[in-house]
């Protein structure tokens, strides 16, 4: 384990959001199944399996559109589409807003079904002052808006900085949320930080446009205080600091002296 020493010159620090600044409940998956029992309850003769091969068409859309880079959908949008060709492939009955019912409620199932992590907002209330927090996140941007409202987050991440992406091909680890980012700020990449729960996504993304990084694993349990150390490492010509609780963040960016 490395001596760390504080971050230095970071003028922002740019969060992910699912798994990072709130904590998943249920499967996307989980709830897109949950709600179309809810619909099916309208068609007395819904076979059984039905639900398994909606999913499986809804899904197979889906993949194969996050591979054609040529879309430029927002991703709430995709999502609506592929599953009105699921729906028009398994021959069901759709109205014109079912879809965007049906996703609405997946979406509204995935949120309530969330949690924060311990010592999240007193975290953010004592950095706010040291720096500007904005967000970075695959998720579609109406469920990162929809969890920090829910969770009273607005006040730290403003939605004009919040930076998700507009085409499954800009997601993260791909540079181009953290340039866009960055060049909305107005901010060359040592000046900001990225934290999050995924090494592929947030820590190697980060660093390949030169960004230094947090990977942090919150255990999400309220009272286990880790004892742990902040470890240090280098990856490339950039620091990646390993934090195992949201509030070891306060020893890497202390108060102005």
């Amino acid at each position: 384990m490395n001596e760390t020493m504080p971050l230095s010159g970071k003028q922002v620090v740019f969060f992910d959001v699912n798994q990072t600044l709130v904590l998943q409940g249920l499967s996307f998956e989980g709830c897109f199944r949950q709600v179309w029992s809810q619909y099916a309850a309208r068609w007395s003769a819904e076979e059984p399996d039905e639900s398994e091969q909606l999913w499986q068409a809804y899904i197979s859309r889906w993949h194969q559109r996050k591979k054609a880079r040529a879309t430029f959908k927002q991703l709430d949008e995709l999502q609506q589409q592929c599953l009105q060709e699921a729906f028009l492939e398994r021959r069901l009955p759709v109205g014109g807003a079912m879809t965007r019912d049906f996703m609405h409620e997946v979406l509204r199932l995935q949120v309530a079904a969330k949690t924060m992590p311990p010592r999240t907002h007193e975290t953010l209330s004592l950095l706010a002052p040291r720096c500007t927090l904005a967000i970075i996140s695959n998720s579609p941007r109406a469920e990162v808006l929809l969890l920090l409202e829910r969770f009273r987050l607005q006040s730290f991440f403003p939605q004009e900085r919040v930076y998700t992406a507009t085409k499954p091909a800009d997601k993260k680890p791909s540079p181009v949320l953290f340039k866009t980012a960055l060049n909305a700020l107005k901010l060359a990449p040592r000046q900001a930080v990225m934290v999050g729960n995924s090494w592929k996504h947030d820590v190697c993304g980060a660093v390949k446009v030169g960004m230094d990084a947090i990977w942090l694993h919150e255990n999400g349990r309220e009272h286990v205080r880790d004892d742990k150390k902040i470890a240090q490492q280098r990856l490339g010509k950039r620091k990646v600091y390993l934090l195992n609780r949201i509030d070891q963040m306060l020893e890497l960016l202390p108060p102005f002296s």
